[in-house]
């Protein structure tokens, strides 16, 4: 971690300590999120469409019928396009392909996830998944209260040991500033990913059991200082 401090003396101008406190914690996920795709070819318009949803209300039903603890079940989205192969230098029509895109969100608890894991395995329709994972609005509220107390902590410890190694004395707290430069306007996201080809593959067991988040905040402490 980079700090930075800086001191300022100025005539007629009471001196003042500049101290940036820094935190980092490593906290594991609670949400794990499924971004699944279903996709079918077939020669006709109307029968592509047809074999697709068929194939997506099979695999929803075989999770609802799963009954698996805290999960929802979204969808995103269909598309259809027509496929073309070339031939001769000239292309030519090869069917239609769609594509259909569903999200599930559910605890990430090793044993809610390998039961989800389990079900698009063995559900029989072709899909691909993407999986990653993150914090509810609840622990992030709870996580960024502890990285701020650390960040605050950290600032008033360097400022004394500061201080106490140039012979002056620490005052009173004059300004303090959060969140101007290091990070972005909006919601904070913290995400990991890992993807899956084919649901008939294995190696679910490092989906059940994700690495920690690394999080880090910072802040920046103005104090006055005095010989």
């Amino acid at each position: 971690m980079c700090s930075v401090v800086t001191a300022t003396f100025a005539q007629n101008l009471p001196a003042s300590l500049n101290v940036k406190g820094e935190s980092k914690l490593f906290q594991l996920p609670d949400i794990m999120n499924i971004s699944i795709t279903v996709s079918n070819k077939a020669s006709e318009y109307a029968d592509c469409i047809e074999k697709n949803s068929d194939a997506v209300n099979r695999l929803k039903k075989a999770l609802k019928m799963a009954t698996i603890q805290s999960l929802e079940i979204q969808d995103v989205g269909q598309r259809v396009n027509e496929e073309k192969t070339y031939s001769g230098g000239k292309s030519v029509p090869d069917g239609y392909r769609a594509t259909y895109n569903l999200k599930l969100q559910l605890s990430a608890k090793p044993k809610i996830i390998h039961e989800c894991l389990k079900i698009l395995k063995t559900a029989d329709v072709e899909i691909n998944y993407q999986v990653s994972y993150g914090l509810s609005p609840e622990l992030i509220k709870s996580v960024e209260s502890k990285l701020i107390k650390a960040a605050v902590a950290d600032a008033k410890s360097k400022a004394i040991m500061i201080t106490e190694a140039s012979e002056s004395k620490l005052g009173q707290i004059v300004n303090i500033n959060y969140g101007t430069s290091d990070f972005v306007s909006g919601p904070k996201q913290y995400m990991t990913e890992m993807r899956v080809a084919k649901a008939g593959r294995g190696g679910d067991q490092s989906f059940t059991n994700p690495d920690a988040i690394e999080l880090n905040d910072s802040v920046e402490i103005s104090f006055r200082i005095q010989p």
